[in-house]
């Protein structure tokens, strides 16, 4: 199963970028791929795909990670980025599609996927895939259909969670991430108001299980699915 763990990015709206410590992480050196969440426990330092959400439409990538350091350049709206968050860091290291590279606040990135993150046709050893049809599912198709805001393939493909286990469980939790950050918070949240309260509360806990790593679940959806956290927090 192919799936680019958040992955494919977060921002607030703020008067003010927030202020930091002087004193730049010491970050080693990554790729831009995406470090799988089944191998996270291993590296110093993860790699992500992100894009900003911001109400002025840009956010200044500078050359340290302070509010006072110089600004390299402007990152647009939908502009897509790597980044890299050490632990709880305030400070995210970015490099953009240029090659330009610099420093922003992490409550400025919003995770970013494309449709290419969903799974791919199963493949022998992966396990949702695997564990699905045994509740009469097909994960490719559940999933393909849920990421296009179809209502009751979303139904389904949340409710996985109920039967999900193991290694099966931490590739669906990946999988959310890209369904959510596909749909989009309007879509998120109107689906969810037409849902009972066991429904909603079964969804909630999917999404504490990393589905926002590197970043805190509840603060990460209050800034970026504002709708969705309403109703849920």
């Amino acid at each position: 199963m192919r799936v680019l763990l958040l992955t494919t990015f977060f921002a607030v709206s703020v008067a003010a970028e927030p202020q930091s410590t002087p004193t730049p992480p010491s970050t080693p050196s990554q790729s831009d791929e995406t470090v799988p969440r089944e191998f996270q426990s291993f590296a110093q330092v993860n790699a992500f795909r992100g894009a900003i959400d911001d109400p002025d439409g840009y956010v200044n990538l500078r050359s340290e990670p302070r509010v006072d350091a110089p600004v390299v350049t402007k990152v647009k709206k939908d502009e897509p980025f790597s980044f890299e968050r050490k632990e709880s860091a305030q400070w995210c290291k970015v490099k953009l599609s240029s090659g330009a590279g610099g420093w922003m606040h992490y409550s400025r990135i919003k995770l970013f996927f494309t449709k290419s993150d969903l799974p791919e046709k199963p493949k022998e050893g992966d396990e949702i895939d695997q564990q699905a049809p045994e509740h009469g599912m097909n994960y490719y198709e559940v999933t393909q259909a849920a990421a296009g805001g179809d209502k009751a393939a979303l139904q389904t493909f949340f409710s996985v969670w109920d039967f999900a286990d193991g290694a099966g469980a931490e590739e669906h939790t990946g999988v959310i991430s890209v369904v959510i950050h596909l749909i989009g918070d309007d879509a998120l949240a109107k689906f969810l108001s037409e849902q009972s309260r066991d429904f909603r509360a079964m969804v909630k806990h999917s999404f504490e299980v990393d589905v926002t790593f590197p970043f805190e679940t509840t603060e990460y959806f209050r800034r970026h699915f504002p709708k969705t956290a309403k109703i849920l927090y």
